[in-house]
């Protein structure tokens, strides 16, 4: 069972900043596996029509699925540039890759694939999330007819193929013949007005707090102990005596609050530090607004900021009735990943 967030000592604890309210302010100390790691699967890197499904722990695939249609950094040998259908499932047990001719890229053309992929697969998904706002329409179309009951997802909720994504972009495409790094899509930043937070979604007070990551490399934090929360994948290579920054929402109706969490399609948590605001990310692009920052927040927001950066992106947002409790309602481990 996972320790509360009262009364905790030792390597399990939070450190905690000043619990911060809308209408006061109190303190409190707060307490706090990841699954086993992922098999490293290799696609062969290649110009010419490719077409490879790998999969890993049959038992540990999972029918939560993401999926990415876009064009690469690379020229394929007719002269334009290589598009891709990545499917994966949210565990990375199960991987699918194929080419795309670029004049046959559209929704007939993936749903077809897909529906072909799904046929195939170990495990038939209950959902699919594609999280390129560039790509919506198509991919909204392809993937709203795969099947009954399969739902199409659109969300940045879709850290397995972010990871999997950036594999491929570190030790697959640079050896590919036509890899072009200048054909690299850069980071879109939509820049926009944070909408009003829905009612569901207040909680009571929050407060900036940091865990040891070495709780989630080591499993202390894991899928069985996080409510109705979840946990994304880690990226390898993070220091083992890094802290993990995370915001804690209080509020009486905390099992209300997660559930409309785990509903979102949470996909991180920001802090604006130059408008002073705390901006809770959800869905394909939607923004709240969460807090206004003072300057004490700002200062703790920064180091948020910071810690965020220093573990690629990743960080953690937990919903709980009182700091003294024992169990969570949920607690989810983000990325924030610029794609």
């Amino acid at each position: 069972t996972m320790p509360g967030f009262g009364g905790v000592t030792g390597a399990g604890s939070l450190v905690l900043c000043t619990v911060l309210s809308f209408a006061h302010h109190s303190s409190a100390l707060v307490g706090l596996r990841r699954p086993g790691a992922r098999p490293t699967l290799q696609i062969s890197p290649s110009v010419s029509p490719l077409r490879n499904t790998q999969v890993g722990e049959l038992a540990d695939v999972s029918d939560s699925w993401e999926l990415d249609c876009y064009s690469r950094p690379v020229v394929a040998d007719d002269g334009k540039k290589l598009w891709e259908l990545l499917i994966c499932d949210s565990s990375s047990n199960f991987r699918h890759v194929e080419t795309i001719p670029a004049n046959k890229v559209n929704s007939r053309e993936v749903r077809n694939r897909v529906e072909e992929v799904i046929d195939k697969a170990p495990v038939r998904p209950r959902e699919i999330r594609f999280f390129r706002k560039a790509m919506f329409n198509m991919l909204n179309i392809a993937l709203g007819g795969v099947g009954v009951g399969i739902a199409a997802k659109p969300s940045r909720n879709t850290y397995a193929l972010y990871q999997w994504i950036e594999e491929r972009e570190r030790d697959v495409y640079p050896g590919m013949k036509g890899f072009k790094p200048s054909l690299k899509q850069p980071a879109f930043l939509d820049i926009q007005t944070p909408e009003k937070m829905p009612d569901a979604l207040r909680a009571d007070q929050f407060a900036f707090v940091s865990l040891p990551i070495s709780e989630i490399l080591d499993g202390g934090v894991n899928g069985e102990n996080v409510g109705v929360g979840r946990l994304c994948p880690v990226p390898d290579g993070l220091p083992e005596d890094g802290m993990l920054q995370g915001v804690l929402f209080l509020t009486k109706r905390a099992k209300e609050l997660a559930m409309w969490v785990a509903g979102s399609e949470l996909s991180h948590l920001k802090a604006d530090l130059k408008r002073r605001e705390l901006v809770m990310e959800v869905g394909m692009s939607t923004s709240y607004l969460t807090a206004k920052l003072n300057d004490m927040q700002r200062i703790e927001a920064q180091a948020f900021e910071a810690g965020k950066a220093n573990l690629s992106g990743l960080h953690f947002v937990c919903v709980q009735e009182d700091p003294e409790d024992d169990d969570v309602a949920g607690f989810w481990l983000l990325r924030e990943v610029n794609m």
